[in-house]
């Protein structure tokens, strides 16, 4: 499934964090995909009740899922559903077998209530104490669905953890209805990882475009400048060129673009001014 950005989200940086580290599209302004998986920021939401409406009705048909992250206005999220939202009296303690969420508890700041739709515990949804801090709807069985989380999924916390951040998301999206077979099928790209940013780097700050030709350039450095030893070269050059981020040189436009948006832009211009001198 394809993952999109609001505009409102992809131009702050919490948006541009999670286009980082997960392969996620802005959507254009005023639109919505036909299917894929819309991530809004919870007061963007709130503040238009043509947007609610428009949302609402859009998750009714399959293949569609939207989920709305913090922040958020106190109060109701909007008057088809009784989900409310206000700010947390306190730190809130994450189950034991819930890493993601362990990760980021002490900067949440809201609290959700409501019994409309559904929480799940195999999912990690609540809290330690079973109050919710996510919850889904659907409008009927094989209808998309909107959901809410009060996890700040956009934490630099989790820069290191883009696994667990898709494997949260892609819970919904196997919740939601099948699009018909009539839909044209999409095609299935993998998800950038963070060490692919780092190779991105070395790509354009070495106008590279390979496994054996980043090895090689290292060769030159007595003293390497960065550990790669755990990285499985081969694997992050096939997603960033299956992504269309490498040509047959260096990086394709694309790359570039995502370069550019990216926290590691000036890394790769230092990379690439130090090389040049």
């Amino acid at each position: 499934m394809k993952f999109f950005l609001s505009p409102d989200l992809y131009d702050h940086r919490r948006g541009r964090f999670l286009a980082s580290i997960l392969d996620i599209q802005p959507l254009p302004a005023n639109s919505l995909p036909d299917f894929g998986f819309v991530l809004m920021a919870g007061e963007a939401f709130q503040e238009s009740i043509n947007m609610q409406e428009t949302c609402l009705s859009w998750t009714r048909q399959p293949g569609r899922c939207l989920l709305l992250l913090p922040p958020f206005k106190v109060g109701r999220l909007t008057d088809g559903l009784d989900w409310t939202i206000g700010f947390t009296s306190g730190p809130q303690i994450a189950p034991d077998n819930n890493p993601l969420v362990q990760l980021i508890s002490q900067e949440v700041m809201y609290q959700l209530d409501g019994n409309d739709g559904s929480s799940d515990s195999g999912a990690g949804h609540y809290w330690n104490d079973h109050s919710p801090h996510t919850r889904y709807r659907k409008a009927f069985a094989n209808s998309g669905l909107i959901a809410v989380t009060v996890l700040p999924l956009w934490s630099i916390s989790l820069m290191e953890h883009a696994d667990q951040v898709l494997s949260f998301l892609s819970w919904f999206s196997k919740q939601i209805g099948k699009v018909s077979s009539s839909k044209v099928a999409e095609e299935v790209k993998p998800v950038l990882m963070p060490k692919d940013n780092t190779v991105l780097v070395c790509c354009y700050g070495m106008n590279i475009s390979s496994a054996s030709q980043l090895t090689e350039a290292l060769k030159e450095y007595a003293v390497p400048f960065l550990d790669f030893g755990g990285f499985d070269l081969a694997e992050s050059f096939d997603r960033l060129r299956t992504l269309g981020f490498l040509d047959k040189n260096t990086l394709s436009v694309n790359g570039l673009v995502h370069l550019k948006s990216s926290p590691y832009w000036v890394f790769a211009e230092h990379l690439k001014g130090v090389r040049e001198q």
